[in-house]
């Protein structure tokens, strides 16, 4: 046997990828150096964390031949230190790894498999959309909800360490996670929400992936109440990409420390040794945005009984150097630059508030999170930098909608048990009369936007233009990023429903909106009536199996139609004894496939002539339905044009407003400027007095002190050479004084100067944009003016075209009834014996 002993390895940080959870355990006492309190320093340690422990000598026994070999000591592997390898701040170039810096030498001689630091970036790539990995997180938050959570906050401040970057926090007060659970969320793929009913989270990768997206460092703090008898716990644990890159690390290893609640004082739970407890704290202090032990656990100040408190710092540039997160446009959002951002369609959001999702959810959070659930749960709140987001159902911004349900077949990849059900809402967006190109489905899955607006008909034109739906199906399943649906059979029959309830939807309706009406396919259905009369046989078919030319209409047509059947007298017969087409005018009459017999030449020429007349009545029917549909096209036209007219109408008389407050406030300017003025003066005079004041009061100085010299040369004619000295220091003064009203007679020269110089640059600054105000006012009235001509042209235009049409109307009557009386007149005539 081996007689060597055994070595208990001290356990190393948390490693991602693993499921172990070791059962916590109370430290008894701190060992020498230590102090009781967790926020104190420990004693100095030499020892180098970046060597492995030493290997010990061990005896090993054959299996083959039972010989025992002996190891040899093997000294510990050191990490080539070169130059501290600088992470870049760019989320898609983080990933890249410059193959010039070494890499450590024992990540080369380690025969474990282990997670590479990488994978985090690798993993976090699903993320295309930062929008979409801040949504990860608020999903957590909300399952939240059934441990007591009442809101997330979702806010940003200003990093401690360096005090000008900016770092994310999302805050919720939910249940928050004991030290199993803690561990087990910053474990890769780890979920126990996978199949749970109204639970969003499924695979167990959404916090790695999102806070990875989102920046290079995240570190997590929660607070967890004991229940079942345990104590009330609290966990710090940080997942830093910056740590793992600049150190060299060879595997992705998480940090943490434990706390328990034990006489009202926390303590530290160690699962292998203290050591190793503080190793991981100094790392945290070290790695994270707060210089001190204090200021790191002063972030659990912002949970009271339970919750999870989440730090996002060294958030990600975008190509220009810019924070890819803008905190600065809107200080109650948080918005994207680059790509996703559109000043079009910011501007268009404002004129159209029914359709300001659309055109802003790609940009904006709080847009995006007011959409991004069905429904809310009561006493729920999602809190973005201090104001909470509104709530928004997209059925508010819907207009003649229509219900639809949609029940597909199960199939062999539908392995839940879920309700192969959807309930369809579909509608024109209530700013479809503006024909906006806004149109989608927004597809949720348990309660969760997965694709908003989603795109099924890719029309060349403005088909499907205006429609939106919304749609609930949590029978296909979402993809990791839950940004869509994974590609299955279910999805594509989804999909193909859906492009034909819009279809069908816009084909039937889109007149509604002022679009032209499209014509339905007809149903070219062929029948065939069998009559057998005695003696005579005769094959008929019915009227709309004919197919007839397309002309206009004139009220010579019946005349036209009579003069060719008196003239021709009828269809001609072929040798065979069938009919040939007929030439009326300028187009080809069908013979109807109606057969005459040799004996029968009087009925059948009627019934032939009646058939044709009655082709040419429906025809001139169609010609007018066309006509109507052209008129009530163009009156649509004509309204939206005069609604056009109307809102820049409305525009200008608002920017004339905005004008004349610009007037008023530029007045306002202008008087307080004159107030302004008039204190200058006021104190100006009273300068001029003060300095006046001050110049009588050296007179009187200088006069005294002349007076004072004259006695004291009186006095003192006889005195020592003290006196004289005296006389010359009186002297001084004098000078001293006469120089010093000098100054103050100048300076205040010079201060009256420039306040009558202020005063004139700011009448010439006032009476300068009170010119420009003028000028803008009238050039606002001509443009109001030009807008009222071209309203009242395009009126009178319409009036025109209005009244052309009716006459058109009137006449397309007139002939509908004289060809109904000239049918009335043959079926009497044809009546007759």
């Amino acid at each position: 046997m081996d007689s060597s002993p055994k070595i208990n390895p001290k356990k190393p940080m948390l490693v991602v990828g693993s499921t172990t959870n070791p059962k916590p355990y109370v430290v008894t006492g701190p060992p020498p150096g230590f102090s009781s309190k967790p926020g104190l320093k420990r004693y100095s340690d030499d020892r180098d964390s970046n060597n492995l422990a030493i290997k010990k000598s061990r005896t090993v026994v054959s299996a083959q031949d039972g010989k025992k070999i002996v190891a040899l000591d093997v000294k510990p592997l050191a990490i080539v230190e070169a130059d501290t390898p600088r992470l870049s701040r760019q989320f898609w170039k983080a990933g890249d790894d410059n193959e010039d810096e070494p890499v450590p030498r024992y990540c080369s001689n380690d025969a474990a498999v282990r997670v590479h630091p990488q994978f985090l970036h690798a993993n976090a790539t699903s993320h295309k959309w930062a929008l979409g990995a801040l949504a990860e997180l608020l999903d957590n938050s909300l399952d939240e909800v059934c441990n007591g959570a009442t809101y997330v906050h979702v806010n940003s401040a200003t990093n401690e360490k360096d005090g000008k970057s900016s770092i994310l926090i999302v805050e919720d007060n939910g249940g928050g996670m004991d030290p199993g659970r803690f561990r087990e969320c910053l474990s890769l793929g780890y979920s126990r929400k996978r199949n749970m009913a109204n639970k969003v989270g499924q695979y167990g990768n959404g916090f790695k992936t999102s806070t990875m997206r989102l920046g290079a460092d995240a570190i997590v703090f929660s607070r967890c109440r004991g229940t079942n008898g345990n104590k009330t716990t609290q966990s710090i644990g940080m997942l830093s990409y910056t740590f793992l890159y600049e150190t060299r690390k060879c595997e992705a290893i998480v940090p943490t420390v434990d706390f328990e609640l034990v006489d009202n004082t926390w303590k530290e739970i160690t699962y292998n040794s203290t050591d190793e407890w503080f190793d991981n704290l100094e790392t945290i202090v070290k790695w994270s945005p707060y210089s001190t032990q204090d200021q790191l656990f002063e972030q659990f100040d912002h949970l009271e009984e339970q919750g999870t408190r989440i730090v996002i710092y060294n958030l990600w540039d975008d190509d220009e150097g810019k924070l890819e997160l803008d905190f600065d446009t809107d200080p109650h959002d948080i918005q994207l630059r680059g790509v996703n951002r559109d000043e079009k369609n910011i501007e268009m959001a404002k004129t159209y508030p029914n359709s300001r999702h659309f055109l802003t959810y790609r940009h904006s959070l709080r847009s995006y999170v007011s959409i991004l659930y069905l429904r809310l749960p009561p006493n729920f709140k999602i809190i973005l930098r201090g104001k909470e987001v509104e709530h928004h159902s997209l059925l508010d911004d819907m207009m003649m909608t229509e219900d639809k349900t949609y029940r597909p077949v199960r199939s062999a990849e539908c392995s839940s048990n879920e309700e192969m059900v959807a309930d369809l809402k579909l509608g024109f967006v209530k700013d479809a009369h503006h024909h906006i190109d806004i149109q989608g489905f927004n597809v949720y899955h348990k309660n969760r936007l997965i694709k908003p607006f989603w795109r099924v008909w890719n029309a060349a034109g403005s088909d499907g233009r205006g429609v939106i739906g919304l749609v609930e199906a949590n029978f296909i399943q979402p993809a990791h990023n839950k940004q869509g649906f994974e590609r299955t059979a279910v999805l594509a029959k989804l999909e193909n429903r859906l492009l034909s309830y819009q279809k069908t939807y816009w084909t039937s309706r889109c007149h509604e909106i002022g679009y032209a009406p499209r014509r339905k396919q007809a149903n070219h259905v062929t029948s065939s009536i069998e009559t057998t009369r005695q003696g005579d046989k005769k094959s008929e078919v019915p009227f709309n199996n004919v197919k007839h030319d397309k002309g206009p209409s004139s009220n010579a047509a019946p005349a036209r139609f009579m003069q060719n059947g008196q003239s021709s007298g009828g269809n001609q017969l072929n040798s065979q004894g069938a009919t040939q087409p007929r030439v009326v005018g300028d187009r080809m009459i069908p013979d109807n496939r109606i057969k005459i017999e040799k004996h029968g030449h009087g009925t059948s020429f009627n019934e032939a002539r009646s058939v044709n007349q009655a082709a040419e009545l429906q025809k001139v029917k169609d010609e007018s339905a066309k006509h109507v549909a052209e008129l009530q096209r163009q009156r649509g036209q004509l309204e939206s044009q005069n609604k056009q007219l109307k809102a820049k109408i409305q525009d200008l008389e608002k920017s004339k407003d905005d004008s004349q407050k610009l007037v008023s406030k530029l007045l306002n300017q202008l008087k307080q400027s004159a107030a302004k003025i008039q204190d200058m003066e006021k104190t100006q005079k009273v300068t001029d007095n003060n300095s006046g004041k001050l110049v009588v009061e050296l007179s009187n100085q200088l006069k005294q002190s002349n007076s004072k010299i004259q006695d004291l040369e009186k006095t003192q004619k006889f005195k020592d050479d003290e006196s004289a000295k005296l006389v010359n220091e009186l002297k001084i003064q004098k000078a001293l004084l006469e120089e010093g009203l000098k100054k103050v007679r100048d300076g205040s020269t010079k201060l009256v100067d420039e306040l009558q110089r202020e005063k004139a640059m700011l009448e010439e600054e006032s009476h300068k944009q009170l010119k420009q105000s003028e000028a803008k006012i009238q050039d606002l009235e001509k443009s109001q003016i030009e807008v009222t001509a071209i309203f009242q042209e395009e009126r009178a235009r319409r009036d025109v075209i209005e009244h052309d049409l009716r006459k058109m109307l009137r006449e397309s009557s007139d002939t509908i009834r004289a060809l109904t009386m000239k049918v009335n007149s043959l079926e009497a005539q044809k009546a007759k014996p």
